[in-house]
């Protein structure tokens, strides 16, 4: 949750700042903020910057319109049974404008201004979630790892119906994250909808400081390079490459990188880290919109730091600038995308900018107008081989099948950097209550008929497998006895791909015997590295 909650592309552009383009058709300049969280925005002064920016063949009809807006304003003020600030008309009028947009566009009164740009910054007060509206209906991205979120057991794709028991139908992504974030210690109580679940689910989460750093780093024992991107920020590229420096250093003989649960972050980063791996010349990505400046090309400017072999790990909770990153390295075949089974990942394919309006319907102690801001989508952004991943996501090149409610007890358990469980920051349960005749995102009724999944099915004893359309399988025993079927899908890479021997089985063995957490996706990766 950027805001303890979201996902979403921003190019923040402030008085003072500026989106230009260098020779390389770069974004240059300290005030883009490009981040992937879900809010909204909106922009326009209506008789101002917005009337001088209509077309000359609209002005007729856009002063039309305007009188009738003026029209209606009077007649609400003068007949309407009750006295109504005209506040309130105006921000209701500019907000029902962007619900005829996609969901990622938005008016953002001062006070939401102000708290997006302290999620900028990577701290919050929140349950730490990201969330967006999807097919009408909030929608958890993905909580962050580690988070209250995480460990109370909600998961990407939860559909979150209620929050402290009020519906959340029609809710903006502006409203919701009023409702998630607070103080430290305060607590808030949603009610999810989740697909194969037979009741809602209710959880109770206590808001907690959560600050996310960017990159984390270290060698495994097996000389792979491990890293992790929780976000994409304005330091993400500098602090990859000093990891890969240190994976240099220790004589790494290949590098992992982690983007699972990774909502987005800033563009200029996801071009950025891309070109530490890409040759150069090589295009990383393409903006496509409808006024020209928004058509883009960008490319790699650098030769590649490395030339370790990559495996990279998404999932259904990796988005927009992950997703970037990760179309890049896949289609010039310089990484493997190692994914879950039967997804892909999320499909946030769009960038939206931010623009700050100088005027809002509020004042500070001094007089002067608080900034507010719109946030519009401006363009559709394309792999290296043009494809566009809005709403459909990237195919991962191997799946791993994965034992059940295995990546909810990844966000519990939390990933590289993460901070511990505290036992008593969350509580959850199941409810009983069913709304039997409501309809969901997809039209299937919110109240399934299937028996709830046991305690005892949950116990993690299900080995992964992998899973692709390929060359050649080979099936070896797992350290349960369960086939792991590892089908490499490149060979440039991976010209074989076998389970290492006894010891590591025995090495698994162990691990669990002592109740050590696996995390079978990184697991499955570590063995294709393994066997390069």
């Amino acid at each position: 949750m950027f805001c303890s909650l979201f996902m979403a592309e921003h190019n923040i552009s402030r008085k003072g700042f500026s989106m230009s383009q260098q020779p390389s058709g770069r974004f240059s300049g300290r005030g883009i903020f490009y981040f992937t969280v879900a809010i909204i925005v909106i922009s326009f002064t209506l008789v101002g910057s917005f009337a001088r920016a209509v077309k000359k063949a609209d002005d007729d009809q856009f002063w039309e319109f305007t009188a009738m807006f003026s029209e209606v304003y009077n007649e609400i003020q003068n007949r309407y049974v009750d006295e109504v600030e005209p506040k309130k008309l105006f921000e209701g009028a500019l907000q029902g404008m962007f619900l005829t947009l996609d969901p990622h566009s938005q008016y953002m009164d001062p006070d939401s201004y102000s708290q997006l740009e302290k999620d900028t910054e990577g701290a919050f007060s929140g349950v730490g979630l990201h969330i967006t509206i999807r097919d009408g209906v909030l929608t958890v991205i993905a909580p962050i790892p580690g988070s209250p979120a995480a460990h109370a057991g909600v998961r990407p794709w939860d559909r979150i119906v209620e929050i402290d028991g009020k519906k959340t139908e029609g809710i903006t992504i502006l409203e919701a994250v009023k409702k998630l974030t607070g103080p430290a210690g305060t607590t808030v109580t949603i009610k999810v909808y989740r697909e194969g679940e037979p009741d809602f689910l209710t959880f109770t989460l206590v808001r907690k400081n959560i600050k996310i750093e960017s990159v984390y780093y270290k060698m495994l024992d097996d000389k792979i390079g491990y890293v992790r991107i929780a976000k994409f920020s304005d330091a993400t590229s500098r602090d990859l490459r000093k990891a890969i420096e240190f994976f240099k250093e220790k004589n790494a003989k290949g590098i992992i990188l982690d983007l699972r649960f990774n909502a987005g972050g800033l563009l200029k980063e996801a071009i950025d880290v891309s070109d530490l791996f890409l040759p150069k010349g090589k295009v990383i990505v393409s903006t496509k919109g409808r006024i020209k400046s928004q058509n883009q090309e960008f490319r790699s400017e650098n030769d590649p730091i490395t030339d370790l072999p990559m495996i990279v790990l998404v999932n259904k909770a990796s988005a927009s600038a992950s997703e970037i990153v990760a179309g890049a390295l896949k289609d010039h075949k310089r990484a493997i995308l190692v994914g879950v089974k039967g997804s892909r990942t999320y499909g946030k394919g769009s960038v939206q900018t931010i623009e700050e309006i100088s005027h809002s319907f509020e004042k500070d102690e001094n007089g002067n107008y608080r900034p507010a801001a719109i946030r519009l989508t401006t363009a559709r952004y394309y792999t290296p081989s043009g494809k566009s991943i809005d709403k459909i996501g990237i195919t991962p090149d191997i799946a791993v099948e994965l034992p059940k409610n295995h990546e909810a007890d990844i966000l519990r358990h939390g990933l590289l950097g993460d901070p511990p469980m505290e036992e008593d920051e969350v509580t959850s349960t199941p409810s009983r209550f069913t709304w039997k005749n409501e309809k969901g995102a997809e039209g299937t009724t919110l109240s399934q008929s299937q028996k709830p999944t046991s305690p005892e099915d949950e116990d993690g004893t299900e080995e992964p497998a992998l899973e692709g359309s390929a060359v050649k399988q080979k099936n070896e025993e797992t350290s349960a006895g369960e086939p792991l079927k590892i089908i490499p899908l490149d060979r440039t890479l991976f010209p074989d791909a076998e389970i290492e021997g006894e010891a590591k089985k025995k090495e698994e063995k162990k691990a669990k015997r002592n109740g050590e957490f696996v995390d079978y996706q990184l697991e499955a990766a570590r063995r294709l590295m393994r066997d390069y």
